[in-house]
């Protein structure tokens, strides 16, 4: 098979969500097995589409082989359920032997398999899950983080909204472990800066009718709303919300409240909503202007996001630890140096990693989203943005 039909063959395949099978049949070297593990059902299975939608992009940028090794990609889903992602991974270490695992979106799953990832010293690149624990107790020299923490994408909303959007907020956000994590850094830095958080609420996940919900919302006054939810959820929230007539109430969230996966469902719903994230599309830097470009011939069409720029972002760092060590994917010590080191010339802006605990160092957009078409500008960059205080040592 020549590369033209190889990538054209990769590409397809990966449009239609597909794994190419043929990467092993590519040489007779052994070959570098990396599972990728992520939400391909139920409620978050857009993030995880999107996510491997981007780490195949990378395959297919980067190359089906590594030092003359054929890099096997073995995909499993978690279905974003913690005790299910367990029995993957272990599936994924024990039966199929992956030198690394890719994954996972879910902040419950992370936690269920962090203990089995860093017990079996396997490499852990985290494209998503933003579990706080991962940069605080149960940090592990084996995981690195290529999205964020709770911490990083939700404290800087609380000094960022008091100073722009009003000093009464009110608090709403899916109860699992991430709506908790992020809810409660928003409370403290907001009501640091000397705002007032007036009411709060947690519906579960999986919630499609928030009407019983908002009007607490109206009565309490608020000028402003943190708000967290994903997938299908946030798609839900936004068009209820815009159709109860609160954007008056000025909403602002993570990035997954409005990411580019929901926002062509939102529509003009969408319109006002503040978001906060390490990747927009819009975002006017060389990187961003080739990867925007390439990702979206790539995809057939779709709008590169922030969790396709992570999956991105894993390979180039995969790639590069792997090609240190001339395709050695045993060499654990040296490809986690490799990464420790790393400066990734990512379509977000720079990226770099704590070696106190491997979470990512990066610039935060704040975004509003705009009409016309319906799409996140930036309105402002916070520079350099680590975890809060509390993070560990490893």
């Amino acid at each position: 098979m020549n590369r033209r039909r190889f990538l054209k063959t990769t590409a397809a395949a990966t449009a239609a969500g597909l794994v190419p099978g043929f990467v092993r049949e590519l040489g007779a070297a052994t070959p570098i097995r990396v599972g990728l593990m992520l939400p391909f059902s139920k409620v978050m299975a857009s993030l995880g589409d999107s996510t491997a939608s981007g780490v195949m992009f990378g395959y297919k940028e980067l190359g089906a082989e590594i030092e003359g090794r054929p890099v096997q990609i073995i995909r499993e889903d978690d279905a974003a359920d913690p005790s299910l992602g367990l029995s993957k991974v272990r599936k994924l270490v024990e039966k199929d032997n992956v030198d690394v695992v890719i994954g996972t979106v879910s902040s419950g799953v992370a936690a269920a398999i962090r203990n089995y990832m860093h017990e079996s010293k396997r490499l852990w690149l985290n494209p998503i899950a933003t579990n706080d624990a991962l940069a605080e107790k149960e940090c592990s020299k084996y995981h690195f983080r290529f999205s964020a923490s709770a911490g990083q994408i939700s404290a800087p909303l609380g000094a960022w909204g008091k100073a722009k959007l009003g000093d009464r907020a009110y608090v709403i956000a899916s109860n699992y472990v991430y709506g908790q994590q992020t809810s409660a850094h928003f409370k403290k830095t907001f009501t640091a800066a000397g705002g007032q958080i007036v009411g709060e609420a947690y519906p579960p996940l999986g919630t499609n009718n928030f009407a019983p919900y908002f009007q607490p919302l109206r009565d309490s006054k608020a000028t402003m709303a943190f708000v967290n939810f994903v997938g299908s959820d946030a798609v839900a929230f936004v068009k209820q919300y815009a159709e109860f007539g609160l954007k008056s109430v000025k909403p602002i969230g993570p990035v997954n409240l409005v990411s580019e996966d929901v926002l062509p469902a939102q529509g003009d719903a969408a319109v006002g909503f503040y978001s906060i994230s390490y990747y927009t599309p819009s975002y006017d830097i060389p990187r961003n202007r080739w990867y925007a470009k390439a990702y979206r011939e790539f995809s057939q069409g779709k709008e590169p996001d922030h969790f396709n720029s992570a999956g991105f972002d894993v390979m180039q760092a995969l790639y590069g630890a792997l090609k240190s060590t001339k395709g050695d994917a045993s060499n654990k010590d040296k490809l986690i140096q490799w990464i420790e080191t790393a400066k990734l010339d990512s379509p977000r802006g720079p990226l770099r990693f704590d070696p106190k605990n491997h979470n990512p160092i990066l610039d935060q957009h704040i975004r509003i989203v705009e009409a016309n078409p319906v799409r996140s500008t930036v309105v402002d960059v916070l520079k350099d943005v680590t975890h809060p205080e509390g993070g560990c040592t490893l």
